[in-house]
């Protein structure tokens, strides 16, 4: 079966068999999908070194620059309970992923400007929008990983998944403290050091959503996780 063709977003409620999936045939979605969790661990570990230092580069105090995080964890819950969820109703889980990839990128191109213009209201609205795609994101690749596959198999994967959200929430300060504010510590120049890693890293999502719109993945519908809390339960 080919990996990569062309294919309607949107599935229906029907009975997809996800869960009667072996082992190899899901290693190939359920990597794409594992390479989410570690966006958005390192988005995270991103955010608290760029909150410190922002407060020197950017001459704001403390409280103001909690704004970052307002704006990160204030995007989740309208993503999680609206836009993500519609689409993840109307559409499914490849649709929720690329929504969630491209509002990403949007994101991440966004903190080019908010550079040069040296504004924390930039970068708090960029960080917004990355927040939007993380929450779409989220919203969507639990339960995928979840039910897509043997269901014995179901904690093993979410486990395996987190632990890489976690390698990406401890490299995103390591590079933040070492690659953005090492050389040319709290200054104007970080900035420019940001800017070109954010936009590294919207290159890096659209590709990842590129990959996902052309890739053969199997989808999960209510009915496939009805039909695998009934095996579960059996």
């Amino acid at each position: 079966m080919a990996r990569f063709k062309p294919h309607s977003l949107k599935v229906g409620d029907r009975v997809t068999n996800a869960s009667q999936l072996t082992l190899k045939e899901t290693l190939f979605p359920l990597f794409l999908v594992t390479i989410l969790y570690f966006l958005w661990g390192f988005a995270y570990g991103l955010l608290d070194t760029l909150n410190k230092h922002f407060q020197i580069t950017l001459d704001i105090t403390r409280t103001r620059s909690s704004g970052l995080q307002a704006a990160y964890f204030g995007a989740y819950p309208l993503a999680s309970l609206g836009y993500a969820n519609w689409v993840l109703r109307h559409y499914g889980y490849r649709a929720t992923f690329i929504l969630g990839l491209t509002l990403y990128g949007i994101g991440a191109f966004m903190m080019w400007p908010a550079a040069l213009k040296q504004s924390f209201g930039g970068f708090c609205g960029a960080t917004f929008i990355i927040g939007s795609g993380l929450g779409s994101l989220e919203t969507a690749a639990n339960p995928y990983m979840a039910v897509t596959g043997p269901p014995k198999y179901a904690e093993l994967r979410i486990n395996i998944a987190q632990a890489i959200q976690a390698v990406g929430t401890v490299i995103g300060p390591v590079l933040g403290s070492y690659v953005f504010f090492n050389d040319t510590g709290d200054s104007v120049n970080a900035l420019k050091t940001v800017q070109w890693v954010y936009l590294a890293i919207g290159c890096f999502v659209f590709s990842l959503a590129v990959v996902f719109y052309f890739s053969v993945i199997p989808e999960v519908t209510d009915a496939d996780m009805g039909q695998q809390a009934d095996l579960t339960h059996g």
